[in-house]
């Protein structure tokens, strides 16, 4: 999917880092992180900066940078201070389509050299551009939470490791980490887990509108003034797992279990004093 076209060695220059800051940035690119800025900038000033290796793609008529973000914005803040005597190793590859640009990412940098499960989530967020401000940890889960449900409850092969994020590519769920983004906006550490996202997914799958009302009721509290409503008392028991330490006493298929349990209360109309939340009979099904 990508091929490299050329590989050169070049003198590293004010007027070359300036080109290459100003370069169009390659939609995979990860955030720009100020701490990583602030030790370049330290290794500046102690001399310690090695020669850079940086890269660019094309696809079709267009060259993206897409490494040396950093280390080329740190340059040109130098100015009486740019290094001297340092070169620049600079790569051109050619890609195939987008997924190509995501794949080239990461192969800079790999995961045991620095590069983070978050990293290579926005790689593959950012080949989207209705989800690029979509906060990338609510992003990154959402895939996550929607990958684990499709494996465990509905049987689906379905992808592991890094290639988990190929999953941005899946149409269908953009409007599910679109909402991500909504929920994960307002301070719910309870819900911040994956199997309780895959519980979300999979009632966003069977009915959205509905969906959309009872997590956020959950968010929110639940029901005010109605401690047996469905919402009211999963939002209970999820912040007294992760608040009252009770989680040790479950593991992750449990709090699955424990918010389809509330939701399937939810969609019969049924009040509850508890929620359910055993597996050894299997995992529930998620009313429509």
């Amino acid at each position: 999917m990508f091929r490299l076209v050329n590989s050169e060695t070049k003198p590293l220059t004010p007027e070359l880092a300036e080109r290459f800051k100003a370069m169009l940035p390659s939609p995979t690119e990860r955030a720009f992180d100020p701490a990583r800025a602030k030790m370049l900038r330290e290794k500046a000033a102690a001399g310690q900066l090695i020669t850079f290796n940086w890269a660019t793609a094309k696809i079709g008529d267009k060259e993206y940078r897409v490494n040396g973000q950093h280390s080329s914005s740190v340059l040109t803040e130098l100015n009486g201070q740019f290094p001297q005597g340092l070169k620049v190793h600079m790569d051109t590859y050619e890609v195939d389509s987008t997924d190509g640009l995501a794949l080239l990412f990461r192969q800079f940098d790999n995961r045991k050299s620095g590069r983070t499960p978050t990293d290579v989530s926005g790689a593959y967020q950012g080949l989207y551009s209705e989800l690029r401000d979509i906060p990338r940890g609510a992003a990154k889960l959402a895939v996550e939470g929607a990958a684990w449900y499709e494996k465990k409850v509905e049987g689906l092969p379905a992808p592991s490791g890094d290639d988990v994020y190929t999953l941005f590519g899946k149409r269908s769920l953009h409007n599910f980490i679109k909402w991500m983004g909504e929920v994960f906006s307002v301070k719910t550490p309870e819900l911040r887990r994956q199997t309780i996202v895959a519980a979300m997914y999979g009632c966003f799958d069977k009915n959205e509108a509905e969906a959309r009302k009872f997590w956020t009721e959950v968010s929110r509290g639940g029901v005010e003034y109605e401690d047996n409503h469905p919402t009211t008392v999963l939002d209970s028991f999820l912040k007294s797992v992760f608040e009252e330490k009770k989680k040790w006493e479950l593991n992750a298929a449990n709090l699955y279990q424990a918010s389809i349990y509330a939701w399937n209360a939810y969609r019969e109309n049924k009040t509850i004093t508890s929620v359910k939340y055993d597996t050894k009979k299997g995992l529930y099904t998620v009313a429509a």
